[in-house]
């Protein structure tokens, strides 16, 4: 009737059960078996010497509290791994690490011990120092380290192998538990460093936080409450047809007449950058319209490959309007959790640099690069494409030791394109002895109170491979260019090269036109018939105050080398004059200006479509090429046509 009162037919002799009159008590065979095993650790752990540095969780008193906690089931379930490996209902161990007779019934058969929660009510296991208060953390932080004592420590990784081994015997999902127990000890342990932060160590992309999150979902807001219809759609791709773009942006005439379908993130970059400002205006209602340029604003300053810390500040506040102004123009719900990974964008560019170093761009383009890779249908896609990337790395590798003469200058062209990997090692414009200083590159671009002269360093990769063959330059051009060196040089004397045999102080009228120049990852190109791309330019110069600094947007017509040696360095030795005399400018013609000033708080300027006359300004050196520019023609109200100038953040990949 009472079969638990029956149970209770063996004599238990430890410290617990022995604490009475009769020196013994009667209890069932599991908890016998318990007791013993208990009693087996106990005396193994105090003969066992504790090296504290195994166990860096605990300060150097936990080992002494941990010994006094005999009851601890912690402690009892470690110690079911010690001496027995169990499977099931049965053990799988050695004879000779079963001791007591209790362990087995008369069938030669082990029962697994049961551990009776009720036993240790009165007790604390977790009374060691150090120990985290939450008590699941606690008992990972004492599993991992016990575990780690037991079968690292002492031992080599076999041994770890074997026991998890084991256990996914005794239980199929024990492996799985024990993996998140170690992942949430090693959590437990780095909450513990001061410097830890699991948000702050982890990057926001920048390509999809502001790319292909927040301009999709505005759009997408627009067109739902009907802000923006087809009439408006058919409206802005009329204007994007006019609009002329550096060669690094994509073009999006058609998909804006569409509505913005397909859109990648190259895609939303041009929009936001350079179509949305000029797009946009007079079609939003006018406080819609300025919180997306704050927007805007803010990817000006972040997608800069060099920024500054007051320039990353400035990015977060305009974000922090917009995301504040968004939820009163709209409602709540328009905010999303990629619009609140906006406000973390500033730890993110303090920790790791500028965008440029991490966002993924360059991944998303090589894949698209490995995905039109050529394969034979036979192979493995990875042993097929190594293959090729080694194969054409040695032609590369051939040419190189094969042309090393600069009369092998003219083959170049070809040898690329059979081999892409080539790359000649030889330069085709020697270079000066007076090395290359990007600071000082920097700041003959952005400071026209120091203006270069022409002459000054540029970046070994900055010439194409093969130079065009020299030509006579137009004689009205020639005309700038001697004044220019004229007032550059401070050398009023100079004379044109029709006087060069009357003096040595002339200028020459031989040019060698280059088809582009590649400074520091921003190319810049002529105009080349209607082709404006990469043409359009901004150049910083002196104010009529003296004082300012105005930018001035204009056209390259052409890119040409010009030799020039000082007069009173003549008869120095030419190899002193290697890359001094040689100089590299851009002819550039001038937009003629505008007094409209309505768009400047939104980053746009108004220019006319024409060019002022030419004069020796037109003669610039490269170096003060400050940065490249877009532009859109509009009609106003009263039939004036305007163009309106959209300034781009300058490439710099030093």
């Amino acid at each position: 009737m009472f079969p638990s009162i029956q149970m209770h037919n063996t004599d238990c002799h430890c410290t617990r059960c022995n604490n009475n009159d009769q020196g013994v008590s009667r209890v069932s065979r599991h908890t016998a078996q318990h007791h013993n095993k208990r009693a087996r650790f106990e005396a193994e752990k105090r003969s066992m010497e504790v090296d504290t540095e195994i166990i860096p969780t605990y300060q150097s008193d936990s080992v002494e509290a941990m010994d006094g906690q005999a009851n601890s089931p912690i402690l009892d379930a470690v110690s079911t791994f010690d001496n027995d490996v169990f499977v099931g209902n049965d053990y799988n161990g050695d004879e000779s690490d079963t001791t007591d007779d209790n362990d087995s019934d008369d069938n030669g058969e082990e029962d697994t011990a049961e551990i009776y929660v009720e036993e240790f009510n009165n007790e604390d296991p977790f009374t060691a120092s150090g120990m985290p208060e939450n008590p699941v953390h606690r008992f990972i932080a004492t599993f991992t380290v016990l575990f780690a004592s037991r079968y690292v420590a002492s031992s080599d990784l076999c041994h770890v192998q074997t026991a998890i081994a084991s256990m996914k015997k005794t239980c199929p999902y024990l492996p799985i538990v024990f993996s998140q127990m170690l992942v949430h000890a090693l959590l437990v342990v780095l909450q513990r460093l001061g410097y830890f932060d699991l948000v702050r160590g982890t990057i926001i992309d920048p390509m999809h936080n502001l790319f292909l999150g927040t301009p999709k979902r505005m759009m997408d807001r627009w067109v739902d409450k009907k802000t923006i219809g087809a009439k408006e759609f058919a409206a802005m791709e009329k204007i994007a047809e006019t609009m002329v773009l550096p060669r690094d942006y994509t073009k999006l005439t058609s998909k804006i007449g569409k509505g913005f379908p397909y859109m990648k993130a190259d895609d939303w970059k041009s929009w936001v950058l350079v179509y949305s400002p000029v797009l946009l205006h007079g079609v939003l209602p006018f406080e819609m319209y300025n919180n997306w340029m704050n927007f805007v604003r803010a990817c000006r300053y972040l997608i800069k490959p060099s920024i500054t810390f007051d320039e990353v500040n400035s990015a977060h506040d305009y974000l922090e309007m917009f995301c504040k102004k968004a939820t009163e123009l709209y409602t709540p719900t328009i905010l999303t959790c990629n619009m609140h990974l906006h406000l973390h964008l500033r730890e993110t560019i303090r920790d790791f640099g500028p965008v440029y170093g991490y966002w993924l761009f360059g991944f998303e383009r090589y894949n698209g690069l490995l995905k039109h890779i050529k394969t034979n249908g036979k192979d493995s896609f990875e042993a097929t494409y190594m293959r090729s990337f080694v194969q054409n790395a040695f032609k590369g590798d051939y040419a190189n030791a094969v042309l090393k003469s600069s009369s092998h200058v003219p083959f170049f062209n070809i040898l690329s394109k059979l081999s892409p990997k080539f790359t000649p090692t030889t330069t085709v414009i020697t270079l000066s002895s007076r090395p290359f200083r990007l600071q000082s590159f920097l700041l003959a671009s952005s400071n026209p109170h120091l203006p270069p002269k022409g002459n000054e360093p540029l970046p070994p990769s900055t010439f194409p491979l093969q130079l065009k063959k020299s030509s006579l330059m137009d004689e009205t051009d020639y005309a700038h260019l001697l004044q220019h060196y004229k007032t550059s040089y401070d050398l009023p004397d100079l004379v044109s090269y029709q006087y060069a045999t009357l003096t040595n102080s002339f200028v020459d009228n031989e040019i060698t036109k280059l088809k582009f120049i590649d400074l520091l990852g921003q190319q810049y190109r002529g105009k080349n018939g209607s082709a404006s791309c990469g043409s359009l330019v901004h150049v910083m110069f002196v104010g009529s105050d003296g004082r300012n600094t105005l930018a001035y947007a204009g056209q390259i017509q052409y890119l040409f080398t010009h030799s020039f040696i000082h007069p009173s360095n003549s008869n120095l030795h030419l190899t002193r004059m290697v890359h001094d005399h040689r100089h590299v400018f851009a002819y550039i013609k001038w937009f003629n200006t505008s007094s409209d000033r309505s768009r400047e708080d939104d980053g746009l300027e108004f220019c006319l479509p024409t060019f002022s006359p030419d004069s020796r300004h037109c003669i610039v050196p490269v170096h003060r090429i400050f940065l490249e520019i877009a532009t859109a023609r509009i009609t106003t109200s009263r039939n004036v046509s305007k163009m309106l100038v959209i300034a781009l953040p300058k490439k710099l990949y030093a």
